[in-house]
């Protein structure tokens, strides 16, 4: 496997952070401060209004106010100078590539897309440095703490096809996760619906997910592999949907938790509510946490064959992954 290595981090220079945050057609009307919650949950709402204060925000050049409707078509500008993102980690591995599509091995942590505190620092920013007289386009995204595969395609022809895939899911994704607790189960397709906790129980929440009857349709299929000595379970993971934190969410409410993840805890509160952390990232130095992206198939966009891309399980997961046959 090729890797790349990204060293030093380009996000880590100071510089002038800039981002446009587009009003749609769904916030027209919107107080500016629930706009700004709205387009990235995880930022707390503190930190919203002292960039505010502090001018970091702009329409048209000028300062504006945090109750301010914001209108559809508008672009808000968020500027930050001498501006540092967290470090990461970005060797990558490249697993595949030909015309049509790029596949990679991320590491983490390291945030796929730019948002919150990572702009520079993230997986599409690094290899759109490497690929610069191509526009790459993701199929998938993973979670900044999670490892593994994640696809590129090179061509919009190739994009269109595999999003069609996605879209029937016809893409087979395999995933591993090491628990908290000894499951009871040895094959279970948890069916909890999923939502948003800010939607059901109001508070604020940072872009939270939980079970709840009036979710969207989510299915996960957990077989376990091993049960250790520690009081944790190593599980094949299939995800048949594809929901935001989908099986971080339902190996939380089962009271089966990824470990080392920061924001989903054991248990959910009353509300149906979890409990979160103050960010979603990992630090370097923290624990990982024991989420990986081991396995996807599709039909290739080019040839239409049958084609699968793996990345070698981690060291928390030990040697016991075997990648059943077709």
């Amino acid at each position: 496997m090729r890797t790349i290595r990204f060293d030093p981090l380009p996000g880590c220079q100071p510089y002038l952070n800039e981002r446009l945050m587009r009003v749609r057609q769904t916030q027209d009307g919107f107080p500016l401060i629930e706009f700004l919650r709205e387009f990235h949950p995880p930022t707390p709402r503190e930190n919203w209004l002292q960039w505010i204060d502090d001018g970091d925000i702009t329409l048209n050049n000028e300062r504006v106010h945090q109750a301010a409707r914001v209108h559809v078509g508008q672009r808000y500008r968020h500027a930050v100078a001498n501006y540092t993102e967290p470090p990461v980690r970005a060797t990558i591995g490249v697993i595949h590539e030909d015309d049509a599509l790029l596949i990679v091995d991320k590491p983490a942590p390291l945030p796929v897309h730019p948002s919150g505190r990572f702009n520079r620092n993230t997986l599409s920013s690094l290899l759109a440095s490497v690929y610069p007289l191509e526009k790459l386009r993701i199929s998938h995204r993973l979670d900044a703490n999670t490892t593994g595969v994640v696809l590129f395609c090179r061509t919009s022809p190739s994009a269109a096809l595999v999003q069609q895939q996605f879209q029937r899911r016809q893409v087979e994704k395999l995933y591993l996760a090491r628990v908290i607790g000894h499951v009871p189960f040895q094959t279970h397709l948890c069916e909890l619906k999923i939502s948003t906790a800010h939607s059901v129980g109001g508070s604020d929440t940072g872009g939270a997910r939980t079970t709840h009857d009036d979710g969207q349709t989510a299915e996960t299929m957990f077989h376990c592999l091993n049960r250790y000595d520690d009081g944790t379970s190593l599980l094949q993971v299939t995800p048949i949907t594809g929901r935001t934190n989908q099986i971080r969410v339902h190996a939380a409410a089962m009271g089966f938790p990824v470990m080392g993840d920061p924001f989903y805890e054991r248990t959910f509160d009353q509300s149906d509510t979890p409990k979160v952390s103050p960010t979603q990232t990992l630090s370097l130095d923290q624990p990982p946490m024991c989420l990986h992206a081991w396995r996807i198939a599709l039909k290739h966009p080019m040839t239409h064959e049958n084609v699968s891309f793996e990345s070698p399980p981690p060291e928390w997961a030990e040697d016991r992954c075997v990648v059943p046959e077709k």
